[in-house]
């Protein structure tokens, strides 16, 4: 009776486990590819969770909890070359972009696929919005970039489009000298405190939240870091400027520090360049305000008259003549009530001459008194 019992319980164990592992088409998140658009043999659902503390057993998971974690789901295929396809759902795209900078083994590249990616070591990245893809091969045998890159293709296919957009803050790094394979972007203080380890250059601890930026540069025989910093307003990038400007931090000889305040953009340039070269690189940190006037289709309220905008020029005008309209309309009404009251004063004096009479002795007393 034991042994019945016992491979009764073995039956069920085992019926368990193939229907945890068997998944209808349908259960897999629609923007995984099919097996066989991967040239694989099946796939299998691996994990998919919301909660951030399942970010413990992945690679590189404090750094997606510290950007701005939403979900995560990975897919494994089996075949000639296996490979497993993950996917992080993140807060937006400034977080998407800065995991593939702080996780990338190689320069980043516009897409598609995606609106950057990078390829190296067995592992195709790219991040398309608000989500980060990560294709790596599964065991020793690799995979080969052709099947990385199709791979990538057939993920970002399912996707929204690509919209080729960068942070804005990554724009502001000046071109001489720079090298893009250094790039390391950061959405949040946080974020960079995590991929630091809690230490960091002492002029990027403030209290403040605030984007950072950092890239390595070379120019001639001088080399140094060049951080950008981005505060929520130009008055806090102030403060921070006139702060830090108070107490530079001691350096190494042969060492200096630079720093630039531009609108809400505080540029600074750590190395042993001279002030000549770090003088050339920060003057290329310019911060202006610009409008864009939304004309809707082109058509005869686009483009520009005399060096405006034309839809401004209407507005104006537009303005000014019903203005015009209003106070003629005013001067109109009240002419016509002035007239109005004076020919009804005139028609009771003719009709009723001695009630108008009355009335001029009743305020002559009332003057009198």
């Amino acid at each position: 009776m034991k042994k019945i019992f016992f491979a009764f319980v073995c039956v069920l164990a085992t019926a368990g486990a193939l229907s945890a592992q068997t998944r209808m088409d349908s259960d897999f998140p629609a923007y995984f590819p099919e097996a066989v658009e991967i040239d694989a043999d099946s796939r299998v659902l691996v994990q998919e969770f919301e909660d951030p503390a399942g970010l413990a057993k992945i690679a590189g998971g404090r750094l997606v909890s510290a950007v701005g974690f939403t979900r995560y789901e990975r897919v494994d295929y089996f075949g000639a070359a296996p490979l497993s396809i993950e996917v992080f759902t993140l807060l937006d795209s400034l977080a998407a972009y800065s995991l593939l900078t702080l996780l990338r083994e190689d320069t980043i590249q516009p897409g598609p696929p995606g609106d950057a990616f990078t390829i190296g070591n067995n592992a195709f990245l790219f991040a398309q919005g608000r989500f980060f893809v990560r294709i790596m091969a599964i065991g020793r045998k690799g995979a080969s970039q052709e099947l990385l890159e199709k791979s990538a293709a057939a993920v970002g296919a399912k996707k929204l489009p690509p919209s080729g957009a960068r942070p804005g803050l990554i724009e502001y790094f000046p071109s001489d000298g720079y090298n893009a394979s250094s790039l390391r972007y950061f959405p949040s203080l946080d974020a960079y405190k995590t991929w630091t380890g809690g230490t960091a250059s002492e002029h990027i601890l403030i209290n403040h939240d605030m984007e950072i930026a950092t890239a390595r540069y070379l120019v001639g025989d001088r080399s140094g870091t060049f951080y950008l910093l981005k505060l929520p307003t130009p008055e806090l990038a102030e403060e921070y400027y006139d702060e830090f400007a108070a107490s530079l931090p001691a350096l190494p000889d042969g060492l200096s520090i630079y720093i630039k305040h531009a609108g809400p953009l505080i540029a600074g340039l750590e190395g042993n360049f001279d002030p000549v070269s770090a003088g050339r690189l920060l003057s290329e940190l310019i911060f202006s305000y610009s409008l864009r006037w939304d004309v809707g289709d082109e058509g005869y309220y686009s483009g520009t008259l005399w060096g405006v905008p034309r839809v401004v020029l209407l507005a104006v005008a537009g303005s000014i003549i019903f203005s015009i309209t209003v106070i003629a309309a005013a001067i109109l009404i009240g002419t016509a009530l002035g007239i109005g009251r004076y020919a009804l004063l005139e028609y009771r004096e003719k009709r009723y001459p001695k009630l108008a009479d009355e009335d001029r002795d009743f305020e002559y007393l009332k003057l009198r008194r």
